[in-house]
């Protein structure tokens, strides 16, 4: 009978080291595919999930965002006024010299930056909708701190 207890506590052992592998398995699989869908580097999101917790948003909203940018910023190069207009009145361009578009993730920082120093919090999130979408409501805190800050946290990743 001490066998058969003894065997089973080894099976529950394994089992929870088989959930972390699964969980790990998971992660590393949700990191690939959030690295395809936003065109940035596992490295980089690993350190936007861990910054994202300190600035109290999910990564998935922060990524989700940097989508609906890219979106923005073609809409705006293919001449539509309502997305040019809200990149300029950031003083953000989406082209470079040559009229190609800009980095994507420069123009997402330069963005979150310019709506920190706006003023009046409608006109805030009116131009961060316009840009990230409806999930810009939940970015607040991140264009509170800022891109710098942002920075420094992923950087302790």
């Amino acid at each position: 009978m001490g066998s058969r207890r003894g065997n089973r506590r080894e099976s529950r052992k394994s089992i929870r080291r088989g959930g972390l592998t699964v969980s790990a398995s998971n992660y590393a699989d949700d990191l690939i595919t959030q690295a395809t869908f936003t065109r940035q580097t596992t490295d980089d999101l690993q350190k936007y999930a861990y910054a994202a917790r300190f600035i109290d948003v999910e990564v998935n909203t922060l990524t989700k965002s940097m989508a609906k940018n890219i979106k923005s910023m073609d809409s705006a190069r293919k001449g539509s006024a309502a997305y040019a207009d809200a990149y300029k009145k950031l003083g953000v361009s989406v082209t470079d010299a040559n009229g190609e578009l800009r980095n994507s993730n420069d123009v997402y920082w330069d963005c979150i930056d310019a709506l920190g120093s706006i003023q009046n919090e409608t006109e805030r999130d009116a131009l961060a909708m316009q840009l990230f979408g409806k999930s810009a409501q939940e970015l607040n805190s991140v264009i509170e701190a800022g891109s710098e800050a942002f920075k420094e946290l992923g950087d302790e990743a």
